[in-house]
């Protein structure tokens, strides 16, 4: 939705026939609204509440316009997407962002630790790095996946990294259950958070997940269903933590598969995050995280020259570039941009 070239079109058409420009303005901005609400499958109960989204939509409109148009340009850009009509702070809530990732705090113990440690230190011990990496574009990256209403994060950045280990250990690529772990992994929180290596414990306890297919996902914590079948393949062995805090550890586990990672994620940038790479200091400088989701990449940007990190989210494919952002690497961040050197950990399956 081009609303910034029609804006632009009709306001000079008004100002040539001497019409109120601020009325006009107005005016312009439901009719932008509406093309909005009915592309994004709006619906409000009343006027009232149709009134208040428009005016929080009409204040991000202004908020999106602002940084794109900044001099020199930014290094990413904002768009509008179907969390317009929220306030930064209903978006926090709707995705439980704002508070640090949580479940147990008890870390969980790795059965096969001895293998675990020694991958963890080959990581630092890596010499020779491709400039490269896409796991989307190697087939190992299922379709962007859609949580909804529900803090399910952690789920669903396990469920990508398993799918991934899988594709690399076996060659074929299935999407595994995240409402498997919601409903049965009773060391984390279902909707209200939990952590990627609890995940990775209980798949190794349980024997692995089942298909999405056979267990589809419905963004509320439910009865855990026993009699869906695991699928081959996707059974934990053992999982590593990335050594925190370094960048050329994580590019080396992300060379070999897609990675789990959690974020700092309650940013306006998130909001309306649309393209490019998010390049702002202030994310994550605090070592902050309370957003699990999935690294499937790195490079460098060629128009900008930035090198990135690709990730891979879930807030279905509206959201961002199609599903996806790209974060800054070599931040001055102790850890990282957006903190995404503070908890990263991949499984090894069988």
């Amino acid at each position: 939705m081009k609303f910034v070239s029609i804006f632009a079109f009709l306001a000079s058409s008004v100002a040539a026939s001497g019409l109120d420009q601020s009325s006009f303005e107005t005016e312009l901005m439901g009719i932008q609204f509406n093309t909005w609400a009915d592309a994004h499958g709006k619906v409000y109960t009343c006027e009232h509440s149709k009134a208040k989204r428009f005016e929080i939509w009409r204040k991000n409109h202004e908020l999106i316009e602002q940084h794109n148009s900044k001099h020199p340009s930014p290094s990413y850009r904002l768009g509008h997407n179907e969390y317009s009509d929220m306030t930064l702070e209903e978006f926090q809530a709707h995705f439980k962002l704002g508070q640090p990732v949580q479940a147990s705090d008890v870390k969980p113990k790795v059965s096969n630790s001895a293998l675990a440690e020694e991958i963890a230190r080959s990581l630092k011990e890596v010499v020779d790095l491709p400039d490269y990496t896409n796991w989307i574009l190697q087939g190992g990256v299922t379709p962007v996946k859609n949580q909804g209403a529900c803090g399910s994060c952690w789920a669903f950045s396990t469920t990508g990294a398993l799918e991934g280990a899988k594709f690399i250990h076996t060659g074929e690529l299935v999407a595994l259950s995240e409402q498997n772990l919601i409903d049965c992994d009773h060391q984390d929180l279902g909707c209200n958070g939990g952590l990627m290596d609890n995940a990775f414990k209980f798949d190794e306890k349980s024997g692995g997940l089942c298909a999405e297919k056979d267990y589809p996902y419905k963004a509320a914590v439910g009865i855990c269903n026993t009699k869906c079948t695991d699928v081959p393949g996707s059974i934990v062995k053992t999982f590593v933590d990335v050594p925190p805090s370094d960048e050329r550890a994580l590019l080396a586990a992300l060379a070999m598969q897609p990675i789990s990672i959690a974020i700092q994620a309650d940013q306006l940038a998130f909001q309306f995050y649309r393209e490019g790479v998010i390049n702002d200091e202030s994310c994550g400088k605090k070592g902050d995280v309370d957003h699990g989701v999935l690294a499937v990449g790195y490079g460098t940007d060629l128009e900008t020259q930035t090198p990135y990190w690709l990730v891979k989210n879930s807030w279905g494919e509206s959201w961002g570039d199609a599903g996806y952002v790209k974060l800054a690497r070599n931040s001055t961040n102790e850890w990282g941009m957006c903190a995404i050197l503070k908890m990263s950990s991949f499984p090894v399956v069988e």
